[in-house]
């Protein structure tokens, strides 16, 4: 009977050890409803919707996100969020996002930007997630090319 209880801790202890593994970052699946409002000065509204997967088997809260965006390696803007997303576990999910956007940084490679039709967008930051009652925060970081037309359509 002993040994069976012992055996009974064990699995139950392997079985919490388990559940504290650390969360593994959601993937970024692109943006959708790109769309540029209007601005003052050297500033202009750039609100879009980006897409998300979390591949944990657990579903967390986002409390708070900030990044910085740059384009081909430039400076274009910086963003906070600070509402609280829900993130279903094994699931997709949307994160809205506006930023002012610097013109001066944008327009500095208007011409390289046209000229390749390509763009390098570059996000650095750091989110505050919450899982249960344990708040974590993690830096995250992606760099991809962006189509220049699939930036421009659904733009106003």
């Amino acid at each position: 009977m002993k040994r069976i209880n012992k055996l009974l801790i064990l699995v139950l202890v392997l079985a919490g050890l388990a559940g504290c593994r650390k969360p593994e970052a959601p993937e970024y699946y692109g943006f959708q409803d790109l769309h540029i409002g209007r601005g003052e000065g050297q500033q202009a509204t750039l609100g879009t919707t980006l897409k998300f997967y979390n591949p944990n088997p657990f579903s967390l809260q986002l409390k708070r996100a900030e990044m910085d965006v740059l384009l081909n390696g430039r400076p274009a803007g910086h963003s906070v969020l600070d509402s609280t997303v829900l993130i279903p576990k094994k699931d997709t999910f949307y994160v809205p996002v506006t930023m002012q956007l610097n013109l001066q940084g944008v327009l500095s490679n208007a011409l390289q930007i046209f000229l390749e039709k390509q763009v390098t967008v570059t996000l650095d930051g750091r989110v505050h997630l919450k899982r249960g009652a344990i708040p974590f925060s993690r830096p995250f970081h992606y760099e991809g090319k962006e189509d220049l037309n699939a930036l421009l359509q659904g733009a106003y």
